[in-house]
Order: C-alpha cells, then structure tokens, then sequence
C-alpha cells in the first residue's frame, strides 16, 4: 500500500464528514419536522416539495457514504493481505539475515521484537479499525483535526526515504568501486601467477643444470678413481721392474766376481806354467824319473788350464747373455717406465683440462644462479610485497566501508525507530502503517547491501591470504634454491679438494718415476751410460709418439 492510496483511503472519509454534518442535519430536521411540517403545510404546498427533494438528497449521499465505506473495508482487507505478504517476506528477510555477523543478529533480534510489536500493533490497528467502523463518525473529526500533523509527519518521513536512497546510490558507489578493485585484484594475481610459472620454469631448468652438474662430477670423480687404480697399477709395474732390476744386477754383480775370480785363477795357473816351463828347461839334465813326474805335473796343470780356460769361456758366454738380457730388460722397463710416466703426464693434462672445464661450466651455472636468485629477490619479492601492501590497503578500505556501513545501519535503524515512535504517537490510522512498511523495506535493503559487504570483505580476505600463501610459497622455493645451490658449492669444493689431491698424487707419481729411471748407473757400464744417453737425447722426440701410442691404449 502507497501513501496515494492510503490519501484515497483518507479522502472518503472527508468526504463522509463534510456531508455528516448535513445528515445530522436531517436527523435533527427529521426530529423536529412534525411541527414544523404542519406549520410550514399550512402555509404553503412549495415548502412540503422542497423539504421532500432535500430528504431524497440526503438519502441518495447516505447512499453514496455507504458505498464509500464499502470501499474503504475492501481496501483495508487488501492492506491487510498486502501486510501479511510483507511479514512473510520479512520472516523470509529474518531467515537469510540469521547467517550474519554478532551485530547483525543483534539489529536482527531488535528487527524481530520490533517486528513482533508491529504485529501487535497491526492487530491493535486492526481491531481499532473494527471499533472505528462502529464508531465512524464520531472519530471524523478528529481525524480531521489530526490531519494536518499526519501530512507533515507524512513529508517528514518522505524526507527520510529520499535520504535512505541517497545512502543506497553511495552504496551502490561504493560497490561498483569495489568490484572494480577486486578485477584489478584478480588481474593481478593471473599476472603474479605467470610470473610464478616463470619462475617454476626457471628452477625446473636450474635443477635440469644442477643434475647435469651433478653427472659430470660423477664422471670426474669415476675418472678420478679410474687414474688411482692405473696409477696404482703404474706403482706395482715400477716396483716389479725394480725388483727384476735389481735381481739381474745382483745376478750380473755374481757373474762378474766369479769372472774376476777365474780371471785370478787363470792368472796363477799362467804363472805356474810359466815357472814350471822354466823349471822343465833347468831341469832337462835331470833324471828321466824325475822329468816323467814333472811331465805328469804339467799336463795335470794343463789339463786344470783347459778346465779353466772352459769354465771361463763359460761365464763368458754366460755374462753375454745376461748382459743382453739385461739391456732387454732395462730396454724394456725403462719404455714401461716412461709410458708409465707419459701416461701418468697425459691423464693429469686430461684431468687438469676436465678440471678447468667443470670449473667453468661451475662458475657459468653460479654466475646463472646468481643471476636468477638476484633477479627473483629483486623483482618477485618486491612486486608480491606491493601486492601484498595493495591488497592490505583494500582490505582496510573495505573494513572501513564496512564500518560507515554499519553505522549508517545502526543511525537509519534508530531513524525508523524514533519514526515509528513518532507515528505511534502521532496517529492510529492506516498512513502510519505504509510508511512503517516502507521504512521496514528500506532497512532490509540496508540489510541485504551490509551482508553484500561482508561477503566481498570475505572475499578480500580469502584473496589475501592466498596472495600470502603464494608469496610464502615463492619464499620457500627460493630458499630451497639456496639450499641447493650451497649444496653444490660444498660438492664442487669437495671435488676440487679431490682433484687437488689426485693431481699432487699424479704430480708426486711422477717425481718418483724420474728418479727411478736411472737406478742402473752404478753398474758402471759404458754400454749402459750409452743407452742412458740416447734415451735422455730422444726422450723429446719419443715423447710425442709415445703419448699418442698411451692416448690410442686409453681409448681402447
């Protein structure tokens, strides 16, 4: 029900009390016609038909005020059913604001007990509207007298209505701004997620770059353990090659001092043969007997002679071929000796190129690292701060909206409340009742856009923390980064230490072979201190051959 139709439901009965009057009129004319009648018949037949038109005129707006009142109870059943219409939407209203906050509840229990009062009163009005039907007329005039002041409480509460819409369009303001942060919001995080699957990119191609890392440190390190075990190898070679040496000249040393001592028996033999010959010349005058023993004695000797002549010849022979044996053998382990050693030299120069090579491509995926992990810290950690500070900035806003709010609520809420005291003071009709209606609508609307609020603040702070999650997120990956990286520092220090040691092990190898090669000298052979120095002059020239011969093994 309007306020137009509630002034249509005013207007009759202005009508019925403006033409009351005249009925009352009647009554008192019909009360007091019998006299009046017969002195005015008297007079004249004219007055009788006058006074006969003037009963049917007032008889036809009887009528017409019946019909008016006819009208007026139709309407008023139509309010009521409207009314009941309103109070299920209101109890439906009550229903879906029970979800709210402790505030809300609380305007929402002073909406009930107010809304239980107005039910009362709608009774109250109702059987007040029984009684003024029965006592209509007696009660016009001062409804006209109150008349006046309801009109002026009517316009006040117009007033009041218009104020609750201005309130609504700044509400609506105020929403669509909100809307718009919140696509802003939403932009920005589909932005901060790209940035977030770049940077995901990047640590899947940093991890692809720390497990290649990974397997060339392997493969050094295999390589490593490979050069031990040939150097190891190397070392057993050099200490047989030893060992055979030294046996063979411990061999030749015996040879020769049997020679030496043979030499000395020749020697003396030679001198008892001699002197024997010189004793056989002095001695030809002798006795037969005698020179037939000294015959004997001397062919002894020479027999002795030949044996040692023979024995002789024999070591000879032998010192021969131990002495070639020897310079094959010394031949031999001094080429194992220095195939060792350009072995030894070709696996360090290896070792040392894959070293500064794996330092390389060490320093280039750190300078990389280092790159991303400044790039990252400089860019993401700032922008997801801004974000962040921004959203942070929103969700106060919107708190602070929110506030305004619920104090708008809270002041409208007290406006109606003094408005319907207001009313209830002023007057019992039914004017009261619609704007009591309308300013009931205007408060669930008010309701409806707070809950609207609360939901988008909601929302804010669901979009929040997910920002925060997605920020401590990309703070966790960084530090596992971190963690990877000075994990790869410790094994590329671990590595170097070990290729350190592997090449003063291989550099140390290398000084002991030097020193075992000419372990022969004190023989004191001119044949070897030769072949020494034909091997120190082509050492430089069998270098070269010798290192592509190893290099061609290594292969295999």
């Amino acid at each position: 029900m309007t306020p137009q139709t509630a002034r249509q439901l005013k207007m009759p009965g202005a009508n019925s009390g403006s033409v009351s009057s005249p009925n009352t009129a009647s009554k008192a004319s019909k009360d007091r016609s019998p006299k009046v009648t017969e002195r005015k018949a008297l007079k004249s037949p004219v007055s009788e038909k006058n006074g006969l038109s003037r009963v049917t005129e007032l008889e036809a707006q009887l009528d017409q005020l019946q019909g008016d009142l006819k009208k007026t109870k139709d309407q008023l059943t139509a309010s009521e059913s409207w009314k009941r219409l309103a109070l299920q939407e209101a109890e439906e209203a009550k229903k879906e604001v029970s979800i709210m906050s402790a505030k809300l509840e609380e305007s929402e229990r002073q909406l009930m007990e107010i809304s239980a009062s107005e039910d009362d009163r709608v009774e109250e009005l109702r059987k007040i509207s029984k009684d003024r039907d029965r006592a209509w007329q007696s009660e016009l005039e001062a409804v006209q007298k109150h008349h006046s002041m309801d009109s002026a409480a009517l316009v006040s509460a117009m007033n009041e209505i218009q104020k609750l819409k201005v309130q609504l369009e700044k509400v609506y303001d105020s929403e669509s701004i909100q809307t718009k942060h919140a696509e802003s919001a939403h932009a920005e995080i589909r932005n901060m997620k790209i940035e977030l699957t770049e940077t995901l990119s990047l640590v899947e191609k940093l991890k692809s770059e720390l497990t290649d890392c990974r397997e060339s440190e392997a493969r050094g390190l295999e390589l490593v353990s490979e050069t031990r075990m040939q150097l190891e190898v190397a070392n057993k070679t050099i200490e047989k090659l030893r060992s055979d040496a030294t046996k063979e000249t411990e061999a030749y040393n015996m040879l020769l001092l049997e020679l030496e001592q043979s030499k000395g028996r020749v020697k003396s033999l030679e001198g008892l043969v001699s002197k024997l010959q010189v004793e056989l010349v002095g001695s030809c005058i002798k006795d037969p007997e005698q020179q037939k023993e000294e015959n004997e004695e001397i062919k002894r000797v020479k027999t002795e002679l030949n044996f040692a002549k023979l024995e002789i010849s024999q070591l000879r022979s032998a010192l021969d071929e131990a002495e070639v044996r020897y310079q094959e053998e010394y031949i031999k382990s001094t080429l194992q000796i220095r195939s060792a050693y350009e072995q030894v030299e070709c696996i360090k120069s290896e070792s040392s190129q894959k070293e500064a090579k794996l330092e390389a491509e060490l320093t280039r995926t750190k300078a990389n690292v280092e790159e991303l992990r400044s790039q990252n810290e400089c860019l993401r950690e700032s922008e997801l701060a801004a974000e962040l500070k921004k959203l942070e900035f929103d969700l106060k806003e919107l708190k602070d909206n929110l506030t305004v709010k619920e104090t708008e609520l809270n002041t409208i809420t007290e406006q109606n409340k003094m408005l319907k005291r207001e009313i209830e003071s002023k007057t019992k009709s039914d004017e009261p009742v619609v704007l009591l209606e309308a300013s009931k609508a205007a408060e669930r609307a008010a309701l409806m856009k707070v809950g609207y609020l609360t939901e988008e603040t909601d929302k804010s702070n669901r979009r929040a923390a997910r920002l925060t999650e997605e920020l401590e997120s990309a703070q966790a990956a960084n530090t596992e980064m971190e963690a990877e990286l000075k994990r790869l520092k410790v094994q590329a220090n671990q590595w170097r230490k070990a290729a350190e040691a592997a090449t003063a092990m291989l550099s140390n190898n290398g000084r002991y072979s030097d020193k075992t090669i000419p372990f022969d000298i004190t023989i004191g052979s001119p044949k070897w201190e030769s072949i020494d120095d034909d091997n120190g002059d082509d050492l430089s020239k069998k270098k070269n051959n010798m290192l592509r011969k190893i290099g061609v093994l290594w292969k295999k």
